[in-house]
């Protein structure tokens, strides 16, 4: 799905999405190629997003999401690969496939910034086959370095699901951003400054 199908005058909060959408194409360069992560749409969009966020998205990845992004500050490289294989592990065995198929895509195609060590060394990890390489582990890993607060790492996640599952952009703002976000009690996807500033990356 071409990225254009999903721009924020797709939904009201015009503002708010395009942060998201600016933040997802900020964690990964390749969202235009992305295909299908975990989420999987049979049928209509609501009971398929419903379902695979109660059996997917709430009990697993994102708290996945979230640790990564905690143990990214912390520095411990090691444990980030443990995260990598207990999420590997945690995952029905199509969506294990597609989720590494779609994070060593990224992975393989980025490098790590100069002097990061914990993402250099997680990266080399997946490229010798020694962790699996989840995208939610890359992607909140990407948001880490771009100071990307926890609300919208959640959402622009949700927003790579979307496009990967082949949603348009009124369907993404609605049923992932809009409803699960508002199921978390997600409330304000921006602060309240006027204008938002995604900061440079930490280099070291």
């Amino acid at each position: 799905m071409s990225l254009s199908a999903a721009q924020p005058e797709e939904i009201p909060l015009d503002r708010d999405y395009s942060l998201i959408v600016r933040s997802a194409e900020l964690c990964n360069p390749f969202l235009d190629a992305l295909g299908e992560v975990t989420l999987s749409v049979r049928g209509p969009v609501a009971s398929s997003v419903l379902n695979w966020n109660a059996a997917l998205f709430s009990p697993v990845i994102r708290s996945a999401l979230m640790e990564a992004v905690a143990l990214a500050a912390e520095g411990g490289s090691f444990e980030i690969t443990a995260l990598d294989c207990r999420l590997d592990a945690a995952l029905p065995k199509q969506s294990r496939l597609t989720s590494r198929d779609g994070g060593k895509r990224l992975i393989q195609g980025l490098l790590a910034p100069r002097g990061d060590r914990v993402i250099e060394r997680y990266r080399s990890a997946v490229l010798a086959g020694d962790s699996p390489g989840h995208l939610a582990v890359i992607h909140a890993l990407r948001a880490f370095l771009f100071h990307l607060p926890p609300q919208v790492v959640i959402a622009s996640y949700l927003l790579q699901e979307g496009v990967g599952a082949g949603l348009d952009g009124r369907e993404i703002g609605r049923f992932l951003i809009g409803g699960i976000c508002a199921s978390e009690g997600i409330t304000a996807l921006t602060p309240p400054s006027d204008e938002v500033t995604v900061c440079p990356p930490r280099l070291s």
